[in-house]
């Protein structure tokens, strides 16, 4: 099976559907690996990437932004990098007043069992 590195720009064009014509050439991606006949792979910075420019240059809310991370790192047929630590993680954002930078932190701490060091005091607060 075939598998590509997805691009943020993927996401973006599917949630926005700002541009028609990516949007639809995302769509058929999503749906030829959910007939899983392509494996699309999602790194760790793309969930950050399309969280920061949801946030700063769309202006999503951060409920609106939990709500499309979350379709990302909850689907199976996405190849997801740390979806465990981003699953834990969004519920964390969706409660804290943290960013999901910091919130990535803690729960890969949780999952590992460690503490963080850090001189953020929000974030220590959470050890």
């Amino acid at each position: 099976m075939k598998s590509l590195l997805l691009d943020a720009n993927i996401f973006l064009r599917f949630f926005l559907n700002d541009v028609p014509n990516q949007q639809k050439i995302a769509t058929k991606l999503l749906q030829q690996a959910k007939n899983k006949k392509l494996n699309l792979i999602v790194p760790q910075i793309i969930i950050f990437e399309v969280e920061f420019i949801l946030s700063k240059y769309y202006l999503f809310s951060k409920n609106e932004i939990i709500d499309r991370l979350q379709s990302i790192v909850s689907v199976a047929y996405l190849d997801v990098q740390d979806r465990e630590i981003f699953q834990r993680a969004l519920g964390i954002f969706k409660n804290e007043n943290l960013s999901l930078v910091d919130c990535f932190l803690k729960a890969m701490s949780e999952i590992a069992e460690t503490e963080i060091f850090t001189f953020d005091q929000k974030l220590a607060k959470l050890n």
